[in-house]
């Protein structure tokens, strides 16, 4: 079959996805070294963006390699119903409706966001193979299916049993916008400007106030203390006095404790320990209430609240406030604070610290166990550095809130008693409001958990490690490839929860990569309107285009600009390998199987020792996740090397054999990165039978090559790209190259007509005495025939530009000299100036080169 002449990707990635499809190649084969990498799921809630493009094309190559070098491969495909995240999008959906989450019952809402769910699950999975994306998709795994609520209720069971999780009343993380809580790690701070108030508080055991400084004076109704450090020389007479709470009749002490910061405001603070989380531990260590002041709507309730500030906002009972302490006297100054302040991750609002009843796990043993594991050495990091800033948040973890205010999510299996309200049971009949054991009433907890305690045990969950399933042999997983941006989130419970449940790292290496940013170096956001569809890219470029422009230039862990540039170049390749592919299947026919391949030209070593060279190098940069690199080298590998030389070179010499060996080798290197062009070229080759996504890796070694014939032909690529170069400045049409005859010309004469083909001279030609311009290839002694004058003309060129050169040199070594440059440009422009630069020094040396030569000629 022969290809037709132009490559249209949206003929054939569709056909050619269905092909690897129903051929099973993406599923585990049951030979070789097992090799699994995890999709993480992405949320079923909406299209993908080109930061999961980014991922599951990196985690794909990483398969599709893997494969090809006989691991027993697999990439296990899921979906998240990703707990507030879809939450946050349905109730969107329901405010359009003019409608609230309260206007219906818990399963009413959950089977509504199940439909929701389902009606996009099908487009993500379609996205996905969109993609090229090659996963076992009869192991997909959805994070409400059975088997996941199942294996997480058998965790929190355990935790349970191990004493490592409980019921408590503290301060959570509460946005009151959608009314439920979260944990630190979920919460975004940024700073504002707010205003601190000084406010006195009437001493009551002597005569006078203590002013305390307070951003929040709307909290002043729930102050059970005021603190101050305990080595405060300013304070020490007022320790375990007490004070009057302003504006009310409340008595409270004056305590010392070490949390307070004495260069904050006057160095007294109010305590209120039900809203703040400082004031809270304080709270703990002295003994002191908590009095709630702010419900969890947002408004001012509870018992001490006076009538006049129930019902107000935050805000509003802030102004209240303020007013009465400035009419009772009792402002003592107010002046501009920065500060950072906590807000929901989604849609912004302040995170108000209230006190709730929650289930947490004690971390502690989770994160002193996973530091060992990770100090052991093993799970590796790329970048190596994210293993220390890991370990420093393991470090420090708190107990982890699981509890969740919504409907949509895995129910907390646990039961309160209706006689004694401190009395839990853990039950899995969650889809019972109420349940009897023995003689006693239980009603559900109506929250459920923290979709990251779900996810953070993904990795033996999909692999069904513990239960002993077709896909246990892959845990742990060789490399876990995700965002460095939920290294805490995910990452850190993965290895915390697998180490519990499995007493196994889920994982050997963690590979982190970073944010997508648009051309301008911003981050993109449906606000900016820069947005990227990779679907829309795949429709105008190709799925192989997308992969191997989001792959370039790109470093691990380092948030990076997007290229449409390279994009087009991996859209350029593909159509490359194309037009390659079709001149050598016209030189080849349509043999069963084409002979066995020999080398009989110098073109032909060099192809085989530059084919064996890049498949080492290409194993080598895997190895080490250098995701960029391996893609550059394979591009330039298959269009330098193979078509601009080898491919040129093979048309003044007729060795089928060997063309159809170049080609299988180079779409081989080529299909982690290319898959789609790759297998469509492979399925026209007559002589295959089988899928290219199944094929082994090019061996080395596979027949030799003489390395001196290969040199030779180094020596060839140079002297003709030294006659274009020059040809080219002197301006002149085919002239004749000449070359002295003996010894040192005869790689020359062996080879005239290849080289007058490929420098597209007039002609080659010894001569006794060559002159005109000599060219500057070392260790050859050959000359292009122009006249004196030419030659003259050619020196006078060189000599401007080199001037011109080094002026553009100078002018872009004193940018990158700038200090102020290198910190505000964008990251991209100053690449592109430091790569200008070092294009203008080659230049540079080549023009001194050859000016040198011509000097001489």
């Amino acid at each position: 079959m022969k290809l037709p002449k132009q490559y249209e990707p949206n003929q054939y990635e569709p056909s050619v996805y269905a092909l690897w499809e129903t051929s099973g190649v993406f599923r585990p084969q049951g030979g070789g070294e097992p090799y699994g990498v995890l999709m993480p799921p992405p949320n079923a809630n909406g299209d993908l963006h080109i930061g999961h493009a980014l991922t599951f094309m990196l985690e794909d190559i990483l398969v599709r390699f893997y494969r090809q070098r006989g691991r027993d491969a697999v990439y296990i495909p899921g979906s998240d119903h990703a707990g507030f995240e879809t939450w946050v999008v349905f109730e969107r959906l329901l405010e359009k409706q003019g409608k609230s989450r309260f206007d219906f019952s818990r399963e009413e809402l959950y089977r509504q966001v199940w439909q929701f769910v389902e009606k996009y699950r099908g487009s993500v999975a379609l996205q996905l193979r969109a993609m090229g994306v090659g996963a076992s998709w009869e192991h997909e795994v959805f994070t409400l299916d059975p088997k996941v609520i199942d294996a997480v209720y058998d965790t929190f069971h355990k935790l349970w049993q191990d004493g490592l999780v409980y019921r408590g009343k503290r301060i959570v993380n509460y946005c009151v916008k959608h009314q439920t809580s979260f944990a630190d790690i979920e919460v975004t701070h940024q700073t504002q400007t707010d205003k601190l108030y000084q406010v006195a508080y009437p001493l009551l055991d002597r005569v006078g106030e203590l002013v305390v400084a307070t951003t929040r004076p709307e909290t002043i109704l729930g102050d059970t203390a005021i603190a101050v450090h305990p080595g405060d020389p300013r304070y020490q007479e007022l320790i375990g006095t007490k004070a009057q709470v302003p504006l009310l009749q409340r008595e409270i002490p004056i305590v010392a404790d070490p949390a307070v910061d004495p260069s904050f405001g006057t160095g007294a603070v109010k305590v209120t320990p039900a809203h703040d989380l400082t004031d809270y531990d304080i709270g703990q260590r002295h003994n002191l209430p908590g009095i709630s002041v702010i419900g969890f709507n947002g408004k001012m309730s509870g018992e001490a609240v006076p009538p006049d500030f129930k019902g107000l906002s935050v805000n509003q009972a802030r102004q209240r406030m303020l007013a009465l302490l400035q009419d009772a006297e009792m402002l003592r100054g107010v002046k501009d604070y920065e500060h950072a302040v906590g807000r929901c991750y989604k849609c912004g609002t302040v995170i108000e610290p209230l006190l709730k009843d929650q289930w947490f796990v004690k971390v502690a043993p989770l994160a002193e166990r996973a530091i060992r594991s990770i100090e052991a050495g093993e799970i590796t990091f790329t970048p190596a550095s994210r293993k220390k800033v890991l370990l420093q948040y393991l470090a420090n973890l708190k107990d982890w809130n699981i509890s969740r205010q919504i409907p949509w999510g895995i129910p907390i299996p646990a039961f309160q008693s209706e006689a004694d309200p401190d009395s839990w049971i853990f039950d899995r009949q969650v889809n019972e409001p109420e349940i009897i054991r023995g003689e006693t009433t239980y009603h559900r907890d109506e929250d459920t958990f923290d979709t990251w305690f779900s996810s953070g045990q993904w990795p033996f969950i999909t692999t069904d490690y513990l239960s002993g399933g077709e896909l246990k042999r892959f845990y742990p997983l060789s490399v876990m490839e995700t965002g460095y941006d939920i290294l805490y989130q995910w990452v850190s419970r993965m290895i915390m929860l697998g180490l519990y449940a499995t007493g196994q790292v889920p994982f050997k290496h963690v590979y982190l990569h970073g944010l997508v940013l648009d051309e301008q170096g911003q981050k993109m956001s449906k606000s900016k309107g820069n947005v990227l569809n990779p679907q829309e890219l795949i429709e105008s470029f190709g799925a192989d285009a997308l992969r191997l422009g989001i792959i370039g230039a790109r470093s691990a862990g380092q948030n990076q600009a997007f290229s449409a540039a390279k994009v087009i170049a991996g859209r350029n390749f593909a159509n490359k390998l194309w037009n390659m592919a079709r001149y050598v299947e016209g030189r080849v026919g349509e043999p069963d199987k084409p002979r066995r391949p020999k080398p009989a030209t110098p073109a032909d070593h060099w192809v085989i020792r530059q084919l064996e060279a890049a498949g080492k190098r290409l194993d080598e940069l895997m190895a080490a996740y250098r995701f960029a690199e391996a893609g550059e080298l394979v591009y330039h590998t298959i269009w330098d090397d193979v078509a601009d030389w080898y491919i040129e070179a093979s048309k003044s010499d007729d060795n089928p054999a060997m063309l159809a060996w170049v080609l299988e080798t180079s779409l081989k290197l080529a299909h982690p990165f290319a898959p789609f062009v790759s297998e469509t070229i492979w399925q026209t080759l007559a002589w295959e039978k089988s899928l290219l996504a199944a094929s082994r890796w090019p061996e080395t070694g596979e027949f030799t090559y003489t390395k001196r014939q290969a040199a030779d032909f180094d020596k060839i690529r140079e002297l003709v790209s030294e006659a274009r170069f020059v040809m080219s400045q002197v301006g002149a049409g085919p002239l004749t190259l000449l070359y002295k005859p003996g010894r040192a010309g005869a790689l020359l004469a062996e080879n005239s007509r290849l080289i007058a083909r490929l420098a597209r001279l007039k002609s080659v030609e010894a001569s006794g005495k060559p002159t005109g311009l000599r060219l500057a290839v070392q260790g050859v002694e050959a000359w292009l025939k122009v006249s004196s004058q030419q030659v003259y003309d050619h020196q006078q060129r060189l000599e401007a530009r080199l001037l011109a050169a080094r002026l553009n040199a100078e002018k872009l070594q004193a940018r990158l000299g700038n200090p102020s440059y290198l910190k505000n440009a964008p990251r991209q422009l100053v690449d592109q100036t430091k790569q200008q630069l070092k294009n203008e020094q080659d230049l540079l040396d080549r023009l001194r080169r050859e000016l040198d030569i011509s000097l001489k000629s």
